[in-house]
């Protein structure tokens, strides 16, 4: 793992792993074995520091230039959550996972390895695998938390571009009409639960633009769900279906639309209905390998047909440095590059002055 070793060039999570194996051998009571898994309260602390200890030594040992990466988009979202709660007052929710990954990187990494390490303890695999399947497990893991993360950031990035100075939340009237409601918290894919309306998590007004801006990040693959089929779903399918995706760690999309009238907050679909009224503005944050693959490429031009955003659709490259050529996938599509600077979202905010 190159770095991370001690004065004899052992890995130190090596002898992490002993002072662990140590602590359980002097308290018998705990039992840990290929089928068993039993820590009595007692013991518990003690445990954890050194399981903890094993986990830290072994990310610290991760490649470098990774690490630094994640370090990096860590720093850039806790600045403009900073930023966001000074303008507005409010926190900024996300889930467990991905909270640690960006407010405490080192903490978000450890969690990737956790029941890897607990196979290395039962027995299930020697130290030489645990090695090289923890490195895999952090590569792997910390890339799908990275491009989650910069679309958590992007999207707290350009609010605070747009110089946000009030934010309200939206939800549903009686007759099913969006109005103005007070926000407590920044949830994203956090909506009004409603069977068939798709509508903003919430409405902030800019002072860059002098308007308000409706503003929603649904999952990428519940945009697809946009375009019904011809016959109503079951009953029983409408029944799971409120909109609300907020307990969902996954890939995300950006709308943003200007809201002239606030008699007309935009209903961006009705699935009963079968209608669609995409925003001014798409965004979806891909990787390299994304614009690469044929399918990926089929399935963000087939959610950029359905929405058929007035200002179009821009893909931002999920990178830490900014590329200057970004491949351009098609006509319909424009290719972003930002890297880890606000500054670089600034042509998609000039697209809603």
């Amino acid at each position: 793992m190159g770095r991370g070793r001690d004065a004899g060039g052992e890995p130190r999570w090596e002898g992490e792993v002993r002072g662990l194996r140590g602590y359980i051998e002097a308290h018998p009571e705990i039992g840990i074995g290929p089928g068993e898994v039993c820590i009595p309260g007692e013991w518990r602390a003690g445990f954890y520091q050194r399981f903890d200890a094993i986990r830290r030594a072994v990310v610290e040992s991760w490649d470098p230039s990774l690490y630094s990466e994640v370090r990096a988009l860590s720093h850039r979202f806790l600045e403009a959550e900073r930023r966001l709660s000074e303008a507005l007052g409010l926190e900024v929710g996300l889930a467990q996972d991905l909270s640690s990954f960006l407010r405490r990187p080192g903490e978000g990494l450890m969690r990737l390895i956790h029941g890897r390490l607990f196979e290395l303890l039962q027995g299930r695999v020697s130290g030489e695998d645990f090695a090289r399947l923890a490195a895999g497990d952090l590569a792997a893991g910390a890339a799908a938390m990275f491009r989650l993360g910069y679309e958590a950031w992007a999207a707290l990035a350009m609010i605070v571009l747009l110089e946000p100075d009030g934010i309200w939340g939206v939800a549903l009237d009686g007759d099913g009409r969006p109005l103005m409601t007070e926000m407590r918290e920044i949830v994203f894919g956090r909506q009004f639960h409603h069977p068939a309306r798709r509508i903003p998590e919430f409405l902030f007004h800019s002072k860059k633009l002098g308007r308000h801006v409706a503003f929603k990040t649904p999952l990428a693959g519940e945009v697809n769900a946009y375009r019904v089929p011809v016959e109503m779903p079951t009953q029983r399918l409408l029944r799971h279906r409120n909109g609300d995706s907020s307990s969902v760690l996954g890939h995300r999309m950006l709308f943003l639309s200007v809201v002239k009238d606030l008699k007309e907050i935009p209903v961006f679909a009705d699935l009963h209905q079968r209608t669609i009224h995409g925003p001014d503005l798409s965004i979806e944050c891909v990787t390299e390998q994304d614009l690469a693959d044929p399918e990926n490429l089929g399935r963000i031009q087939n959610r950029l047909n359905i929405l058929r955003p007035r200002l179009g659709g821009t893909l931002v490259l999920v990178d830490s440095r900014v590329e200057p050529e970004p491949f351009t996938a098609a006509r319909t599509m424009d290719v972003l590059s930002a890297g880890l600077e606000p500054s670089g979202f600034q042509p998609l905010i000039d697209l809603l002055v």
